[in-house]
């Protein structure tokens, strides 16, 4: 079929439709409204009193995911080696999901400006409806597919390297959360520290709603994300390894999901610190960045041996 006859294929598909007006529809809600709301004034996605390194990830992805629309309009599945349209908006949508969870509960508590805490904007709450429905539209998508053949298994010496290499990145997303991932001058937060004194620093106060000073309370997602691959990981180990969840969704696009997550929540934190000179990102930080990067290496590594197909 040329491009113009996939194009008007496509129109009448109603699967199609309803990815381009979601993920539209986030990216309008993400870009123009307000991610939080003082009572001095609210604040947009890229301020660093609104979204700041999860507002710029969360615009990111809504792009990415109207990209992602429009090549399926085309016609196209394929984007990277093993790794379809179709996948790609499941893992996309999982996180546009998880980041703003992860910004309300995780970070904009513990940022109040002299005391004064921040409300959720009215962005968040518009936003979450048509984020969370794009990884259901992604599953359903997925389940409509024609099931891709021809892929290979693993040897035992490619699938013992893949379940050790993803055992390691899921032992440091749980363990680097517990290291520095925040300095403010000489105050030290990990993602589980809770302080009783309020650090003072000219216009931020680090103080969880008058509580004592906190770290970004991103810790106990990382390590649900951490215990999963890491459990999955110990059962590929055993002689009968572990079932794939299905033709189109194999346990290295499930593992790609989980890296994007554990890596793109340690950036956001990273880019959060870069847009005021009073934050430092700590040595933890950046380790759960590598091993969120080592999650997505390896699944791509697998993708690439085992011919997975793209969907």
């Amino acid at each position: 079929m040329t491009l113009q006859q996939r194009l008007l294929a496509n129109v009448k598909n109603p699967w199609v439709l309803a990815h381009l007006i979601l993920a539209g529809v986030y990216l309008v809600f993400v870009l123009v409204g307000d991610w939080a709301k003082r009572k001095e004034a609210n604040y947009d996605a890229f301020e660093f009193l609104g979204g700041t390194g999860f507002g710029i990830l969360g615009v990111a992805v809504g792009v990415a995911l109207c990209l992602l629309a429009l090549m399926r309009f085309a016609g196209y599945s394929k984007v990277l080696p093993g790794l379809g349209v179709e996948q790609l908006t499941l893992a996309l949508g999982v996180f546009a999901t998880v980041n703003i969870f992860a910004f309300v509960f995780g970070w904009l508590p513990v940022l109040p400006v002299k005391k004064d805490p921040a409300g959720t904007g009215w962005a968040l709450v518009a936003a979450y409806w048509p984020a969370s429905f794009i990884p259901q539209l992604g599953i359903l998508t997925l389940a409509r597919t024609r099931p891709n053949k021809g892929i290979r298994s693993l040897s035992v010496v490619d699938k013992t390297t893949v379940s050790l290499l993803a055992l390691v990145a899921a032992v440091g997303v749980v363990v680097f959360p517990f290291m520095t991932w925040i300095k403010i001058g000489a105050l030290k937060l990990s993602t589980f520290d809770g302080r009783n004194e309020c650090a003072e620093l000219g216009d931020i106060c680090i103080d969880t709603l008058g509580k004592g000073a906190s770290g970004p309370r991103l810790g106990y997602l990382l390590l649900i994300i951490g215990v999963i691959v890491g459990f999955a990981a110990l059962m590929r180990l055993r002689p009968k390894g572990l079932a794939e969840p299905g033709p189109n969704m194999l346990l290295s696009h499930c593992l790609f999901g989980m890296g994007l997550t554990a890596f793109l929540i340690p950036l956001a934190m990273i880019i959060t610190t870069t847009q005021n000179e009073r934050l430092e990102a700590g040595l933890g930080l950046w380790l759960s960045l590598a091993s969120g990067a080592l999650m997505i290496a390896v699944s791509i590594y697998e993708n690439y041996r085992r011919d997975a197909k793209a969907a």
